[in-house]
């Protein structure tokens, strides 16, 4: 998806050790993926294999500092609360510059209290409290101001993102993350829907399109449904269609000097047409006008010819071309090879230490 800067791992990989297998996750994602890689680290252990694997893809320790190609989401235990292990773990990636995404998630209702105002105080303390943390134990450490609130569903007592709410909450963290003069990302573009749909679609475009407006950095969602413990790829091509919408609304009217075209206004005249005019033949193959890949614009007839094809029609034959395509800047062998090599070093060591 060519506006997704960010990978997140969408899956666990239940047949390594425990103790191994979220070094399994992290080098199979950059085998697969040239995107920046963000994930978790659970504990000390894991940390020179992830730091041996970068090394390997970007040339040495000194590149991973400068390349900066994964950064580690840390997780607060709402409310105020760090774990030890991971907080350990961070602490030793800190010493190689990774940038830490704070990642709080109070719920207001039950992990946090029961107000926007407040629980949306909760989530930037617990960020303040790792940014503190994090530069005083290594000053500089880069810090991605993040949040992932949610509300409480009052008739199950679950966790809801799809809630305006949430993104109400959200989005006032990322007004403090600028306040700050921090980078921040913020959970958006989720849905409590069960399945692809309509409840899909109208939450994932309310969650996502208030914060592009107001200037969060970087909306974190993309193809989850079911409050996050589903992914669906068919979602990932239609949440990327509601991304580039959405950017079309933040990019706003250029009023720039090149689209003055009150000449051809005053050339075509009262009751004169614009279909002809060489600016009109510039501007459909421009960025200015948004030409969706997924929504029907045909007329009836044409959509009636094409079978009635949905959104989520389209999207499932953009997802069978991508997985029919090869591999975009794949790893060499040479670097695959080593990455392998690790993975069985890391299952064979840790396991050993358990």
């Amino acid at each position: 998806m060519p506006l997704a800067s960010i990978a997140w791992p969408p899956v666990h990989c239940d047949d390594a050790s425990p103790h191994s297998s979220a070094i399994h996750v992290n080098l199979t994602s950059f085998i697969h993926s040239s995107k920046h890689i963000q994930n978790e680290v659970f504990s000390v252990p894991e940390v020179p294999y992830l730091i041996e694997a970068m090394a390997a893809i970007v040339g040495g320790e000194d590149a991973v500092v400068e390349r900066k190609i994964f950064s580690a989401t840390y997780c607060t235990i709402p409310p105020l609360g760090h774990g030890g292990d991971m907080c350990d773990a961070y602490l030793e990636l800190a010493k190689y510059g990774v940038p830490i995404l704070p990642y709080p998630m109070p719920c207001a209702g039950s992990t946090g209290p029961a107000s926007l105002y407040s629980d949306t105080a909760v989530a930037n303390a617990e960020s303040l409290s790792a940014l503190v943390l994090f530069q005083m134990a290594e000053p500089g450490t880069p810090i991605i101001f993040g949040h992932a609130a949610g509300v409480t569903n009052f008739g199950l007592g679950s966790f809801m993102e799809g809630a305006p709410e949430s993104t109400l909450i959200n989005g006032a963290l990322g007004d403090m993350a600028r306040f700050y003069g921090l980078p921040n990302t913020q959970s958006g573009c989720l849905s409590d829907a069960k399945a692809p749909g309509p409840q899909a679609s109208i939450e994932k475009v309310l969650s996502t399109l208030p914060l592009v407006l107001s200037g969060v950095d970087v909306v974190q969602g993309t193809g989850e449904l079911d409050t996050s413990q589903l992914l669906v790829q068919e979602q990932i091509v239609v949440d990327h269609e509601i991304a580039c919408l959405c950017k079309r609304f933040r990019d706003g009217v250029d009023v720039s000097d090149a689209k003055d075209h009150l000449a051809d206004v005053v050339a075509a005249g009262p009751g004169g047409h614009f279909i002809t005019r060489a600016s009109t033949r510039e501007a459909c193959r421009s960025d200015e006008f948004f030409l969706p890949t997924l929504c029907d614009r045909n007329s009836y007839e044409m959509w009636e010819a094409l079978g009635q094809p949905d959104v989520y029609d389209n999207a499932r034959q953009k997802v069978s071309e991508i997985l029919s395509e090869p591999l975009k800047n794949p790893l060499t062998d040479d670097v695959v090879g080593e990455l392998e090599a690790i993975m069985r070093k890391a299952e064979r060591e840790l396991a050993a230490r358990a």
